[in-house]
């Protein structure tokens, strides 16, 4: 081989390698935070004060451990000021550290639930009491993305 043929055959190698890198490289345009999960729950006519007894009761016992103990991050809880018969009207949202903290400490989550609300009969027959006064509509799980 000729210095000249090794000559273009390493500038096309150098030209391969460059061109390799600056394909691989991807602009991220944020930064990964919390995950959230969100759930919308329409509460049926005329139940606000029954449904907002148990939020304020219960449902904030349990939330308040899970912070406590660093499973979760925080909660909120959202209130529609206009509603309609054919949607959600309260948003429940839960924040968490990362996906994989809420997916390694869901056992433990669980534990705790029980620990403070009670066994599994217990927390199912609050749940079909809480199906009389509100609709769960859909759950979703989300992260947060911070821009750059």
């Amino acid at each position: 081989m000729t210095g000249r043929s090794r000559t273009i055959l390493w500038s096309i190698l150098l030209l391969l390698l460059v061109s390799c890198s600056v394909g691989a490289q991807i602009y991220r345009y944020y930064r990964p935070g919390t995950a959230w999960t969100v759930t919308a729950i329409r509460i049926s006519a005329g139940m606000d004060p029954a449904y907002l007894q148990y939020l304020d009761g219960q449902f904030k016992q349990g939330q308040d451990a899970q912070v406590k103990a660093g499973y979760m991050k925080s909660y909120r809880i959202l209130r529609t000021l206009d509603d309609d018969s054919n949607s959600w009207n309260l948003l429940i949202l839960r924040e968490y550290p990362s996906l994989a903290s809420l997916e390694a400490n869901e056992e433990k989550s669980d534990t705790l639930s029980r620990q403070t609300l009670g066994d599994d009969v217990a927390q199912m027959k609050g749940y079909e009491d809480r199906s009389k006064i509100r609709e769960v509509i859909w759950t979703k799980t989300a992260r947060e993305f911070t821009l750059k």
